[in-house]
């Protein structure tokens, strides 16, 4: 049966019904229409005992078995087994070593003697150093700079030279200091100074 039937025929009964009774009877149609439920099946059976499982856990038992009354009856078994429990016998020496007539280590003297090779990068690297922040027509200009630069923790002052104001940064003990500053100012987007 389709549904297209089962449909037409419940509004067919209920057209009819409502027919022939004006109060509407207390059918369930949509009930009517679904199969019972089947019951289930409760089977409680034990597992069958796995036979092939015991018999290969039982064979191994008997390997391992044999594997141990194999160790302990070889020939030697026994003199092997009184020399580990009898303790070896302990040496004891008191003796020095004899002192070296001639010290070995010849560190001192070279080192009394050693000169020490410095490259020009070193020396640049540890020589003062100043930063060079930018250079104005006006004070105002460089003054807006300064206090840009204060206001990232690093002190700098103005200095005029031949009509410019130049904001000037240091001077640092050495240049590792100043490009510290240097790139403190240019993550901050403040200055891009250079280091003379």
């Amino acid at each position: 049966m389709s549904f297209g039937t089962v449909f037409s025929r419940m509004s067919y009964e209920l057209l009819k019904s409502v027919i022939q009774n004006p109060v509407m009877p207390h059918k369930d149609y949509v009930k009517a229409a679904r199969p019972a439920p089947r019951p289930r099946k409760k089977t409680n059976a034990p597992a069958p005992i796995p036979k092939l499982l015991i018999a290969a856990v039982s064979l191994l038992l008997i390997i391992f078995g044999y594997f141990l009354w194999h160790i302990s009856h070889r020939p030697g078994a026994e003199a092997l087994a009184e020399q580990a429990k009898a303790p070896a016998p302990v040496v004891v020496k008191d003796e020095l070593p004899a002192k070296p007539s001639k010290e070995p280590y010849t560190y001192i003297k070279e080192l009394e003697n050693k000169e020490i090779q410095v490259t020009a990068d070193e020396l640049d690297a540890k020589r003062p150093a100043t930063l060079y922040c930018g250079a104005f027509k006006e004070l105002d200009g460089a003054q807006q700079l300064k206090a840009k630069i204060a206001f990232a923790g690093i002190v700098s002052t103005i200095k005029e030279s031949s009509g410019k104001y130049r904001v000037v940064v240091g001077p640092y003990t050495s240049r590792r200091h100043a490009q510290n500053d240097k790139n403190k100012l240019k993550r901050s987007k403040i200055a891009d100074c250079y280091i003379s």
